[in-house]
């Protein structure tokens, strides 16, 4: 007898030209992988017993479907998850962008950078002060506060930091290799798991003000690996992979 109940760490590549996996990266801490693999029949029911019993079975469709959450918030999450294309934003400094005017007391106007530092604003030669005419709602979102009216055209110098952006859906969904390195915890022995091709769907729901730990829920979906089809040891989809005595 063999009970098990696994951990392990769950790893993606992208795939080569070839067919083959790139470098892997570890998607963190999931507590959930979880296969949902499905065929469908065409079932026949005879015409002279009176009974319609069924007489055959007609194999159809096999699918492997995915279901993982994520718990970790990491660049590469993010970019797999949404379709995003990650864009380095380097770090620089700005003279004299304006402002959208006229400004109220206690209006609230963002920035065209984020992660802001050494902000003056300027009108016309004259420098508001910090605190008294304005103040730093948030430096990382780049919003500042107006304290006072100002109807004159405000121009703002500042520093920003080094960043990365992420723009949803800016490219196509990647296939990717997946394997879970697993541990059965029941006694301690290890097994392997592969997808080939993968790919995943966006978060259909994402919680982003929550009261407890945020995750990631991904669906994918496994696709036939034509190319491993013949061959015994890979197999189209994928494959269990388990020590030897």
């Amino acid at each position: 007898m063999s009970l098990f109940s696994f951990q392990g760490k769950i790893w993606l590549a992208e795939r080569s030209a070839v067919g083959m996996p790139l470098a892997f990266t570890w998607l963190g801490n999931a507590p959930q992988l979880q296969l949902q693999i499905n065929t469908t029949n065409t079932d026949k029911t005879d015409s002279f017993s009176g009974n319609r019993l069924q007489i055959g079975r007609l194999p159809g469709a096999k699918t492997v479907n995915i279901n993982i959450t994520l718990d970790e918030w990491t660049l590469h999450n993010i970019a797999m998850a949404f379709y995003a294309q990650q864009v380095a934003i380097t770090g620089d400094d700005v003279t004299g962008e304006p402002l959208p005017m006229p400004l109220a007391a206690g209006d609230v106007i963002r920035l065209n950078e984020c992660f802001i530092s050494s902000l003056v604003l300027d009108n016309g030669g004259t420098p508001l002060v910090l605190d008294t005419d304005y103040r730093i709602e948030s430096a990382p979102a780049g919003l500042v506060e107006m304290l006072t009216a100002q109807a004159s055209q405000i121009e703002a110098d500042y520093s920003y930091g080094n960043a990365v952006s992420m723009a949803l859906f800016s490219e196509q969904p990647k296939e990717r290799w997946l394997m879970f390195d697993g541990i059965n915890t029941e006694n301690g022995e290890r097994s392997v798991f592969e997808l080939y091709r993968t790919i995943f769907n966006p978060p259909g729901d994402l919680n982003m003000i929550t009261d407890e730990y945020g995750n990631l829920p991904l669906t994918g979906a496994a696709l036939v690996d034509v190319a491993k089809l013949a061959d015994d040891v890979l197999g189209g989809f994928g494959r269990f992979v388990e020590a030897a005595a």
